[in-house]
């Protein structure tokens, strides 16, 4: 497992050929080990996320506790490249450090005055968010582009439109210049969190009776 997820560090992906290749044994013989392909990624994907911990009770609000796991769940994926997308596509992963950070999410959502049923599936819309931000600025490390030139190709794409047809997005231009990926990255991040906080407020308030305003 090791060996794979160091091979898709480097590669972005990696075969059972490959895998076999670089541990110098008959490609067969991982078969001992995992069951198939999607059992090493999913043990791939957990590994991923061993040195990634939700943050203390004592570390801020619920919020805050969400919005930093959010960031230290991004940091953890570009760390891994080859698995990033892989959290979002693989069958469930049930390894311990990502059943850990899953239920404290879940509890942390709860905590803003969402349903179970409604946790979950903003646990689900948290992560694919970040999966696909992660995914979406792989390319760009990967090709070793600098987030200045990718912003000054996206800044000269957007600044080719011709104004007359297209105002708002050639008005787009000069953003790129000024938003790296860390501050797009938390922007919708905090759209996010700030449009779960509403929907536990409403729930709060509609949980509320005339005898419990006094």
């Amino acid at each position: 497992m090791a060996a794979a997820l160091a091979l898709a560090n480097a590669s972005g992906d990696f075969s059972m050929r490959a895998l076999g290749q670089r541990l110098r044994v008959d490609p067969m013989a991982i078969y001992r080990h995992f069951r198939d392909k999607d059992a090493l990624l999913e043990a791939m994907v957990d590994a991923a996320l061993a040195d990634f911990e939700a943050p203390p009770a004592d570390a801020g609000d619920p919020v805050e506790r969400l919005r930093q796991m959010g960031i230290g769940f991004r940091r953890a994926l570009m760390a891994h490249p080859g698995v990033a997308l892989r959290v979002a596509t693989t069958r469930p992963v049930l390894g311990p450090h990502t059943l850990a950070l899953t239920e404290a999410c879940v509890a942390l959502l709860t905590e803003l005055g969402l349903g179970q049923g409604e946790a979950i599936q903003a646990y689900s819309a948290l992560v694919r968010y970040i999966t696909g931000v992660a995914g979406a600025e792989q390319p760009v490390h990967s090709a070793g582009t600098s987030e200045t030139d990718w912003q000054e190709e996206m800044r000269s794409a957007y600044a080719s439109l011709p104004a007359g047809q297209y105002p708002h997005l050639s008005r787009m231009a000069d953003e790129f210049l000024h938003r790296g990926f860390d501050e797009q990255f938390e922007f919708g991040l905090d759209l996010l969190l700030d449009a779960l906080v509403e929907r536990g407020r409403r729930n709060r308030a509609a949980d509320l009776t005339p005898g419990d305003l006094g």
